[in-house]
């Protein structure tokens, strides 16, 4: 009875287009639905190259495990604010005759911001003398502070420095005072629409708050919106104990009418300052807040040096908390 059946097997693999066990295609689809494409060993090396990047043993994730580090782009700026007497002919024409004003907006805003008492205009990497002499000079009043004293002649550009140096990543933001501890009782506050429900109005500060909204290569896109800082400092205590206490923090009113945008490419500097006005605006408090003989106006100075790339580096061995101890 063994015999026959033998027989019989041996006649039915010999058969020329038997599909008792499947063709090759076929073959190769129940072995692929059987054996996961991540355990494929031999083959096609495409079949290994186009795997997940999440498993770990892709072959492409270990390949370009070094190009798909993350890089973060941070703008690395120059600011500084100038101060001359009211009127004085460098700062009110002489500065702005070499600037490009109607080139960063459309007309309808910056007739808003001039209504407002701003005035904005951009500098070419080729900085005007006018500009360059406000810009020593008070580079030269700011060594006398501790704060300032490391303000380098020459700034990473080869361009003579503007000033302090800062670096804000994309979507980050930074804050640029201009104006401190102004005494509201010299200030006819009632006449500013923005700041007439002000009720607190000790401590009175004018600040812009610069923000980086796009960076490439070589410019920035920069988002400025003026503030006013106002009120008692209040102390926030931090998470980490009653000991340690958080930066203080006062009434802030963002002026989002005057909210402006200007691209600076690489060299190029923002100019932002006073629009002559005979009324009282939000651009008189943050540049010439005083009056009379002894009034003093200043001019606000933003330079894009470059744009630095920052490569991120994963550490698998970190774990919150465990440097603390």
């Amino acid at each position: 009875m063994i015999l026959p059946r033998v027989c019989v097997v041996a006649t039915l693999l010999l058969l020329p287009g038997c599909a008792l066990f499947g063709s090759d295609e076929s073959k190769n689809a129940s072995l692929s639905a059987a054996i996961p494409r991540g355990h494929l060993l031999q083959g096609d090396p495409s079949e290994v190259n186009s795997l997940p990047a999440r498993l770990p043993w892709s072959r492409r994730r270990a390949d370009a495990q070094g190009d798909t580090a993350t890089i973060l782009l941070m703008a690395r700026l120059e600011a500084n604010i100038a101060t001359r007497p009211a009127n004085d002919p460098c700062i009110r024409s002489l500065v702005w005759e070499e600037l490009d004003e109607s080139g960063l907006m459309s007309p309808e805003n910056r007739q808003r911001l001039n209504q407002s008492g701003f005035r904005v205009g951009v500098a070419g990497s080729a900085t005007p003398w006018a500009l360059q002499s406000l810009a020593r000079e008070a580079a030269i009043a700011g060594r006398s502070t501790d704060a300032q004293q490391s303000i380098p002649e020459m700034s990473h550009s080869g361009m003579m420095a503007l000033g302090p140096v800062f670096s804000v990543m994309q979507n980050g933001k930074s804050l640029l005072e201009v104006q401190s501890q102004l005494d509201p009782q010299t200030i006819p506050m009632s006449r500013i629409p923005d700041l007439g429900a002000l009720r607190d109005r000790s401590g009175l500060r004018c600040v812009f708050e610069v923000s980086v909204k796009e960076l490439n290569d070589d410019w920035a896109l920069l988002s400025v919106l003026p503030q006013i800082h106002a009120g008692a400092a209040t102390t926030r205590l931090s998470i980490n104990g009653p000991s340690n206490q958080l930066p203080v923090r006062q009434n802030i009113v963002p002026l989002y009418d005057q909210q402006f945008t200007v691209k600076l490419h690489t060299g190029e500097v923002a100019v932002i300052g006073r629009h002559d006005s005979g009324d009282w605006n939000p651009g008189r408090l943050f540049f010439q807040p005083e009056s009379g003989t002894s009034a003093s106006e200043r001019l606000l100075m933003i330079r894009l040096t470059g744009v630095d790339k920052v490569r991120g580096q994963s550490d698998a061995s970190f774990r919150v908390g465990a440097y603390d101890k």
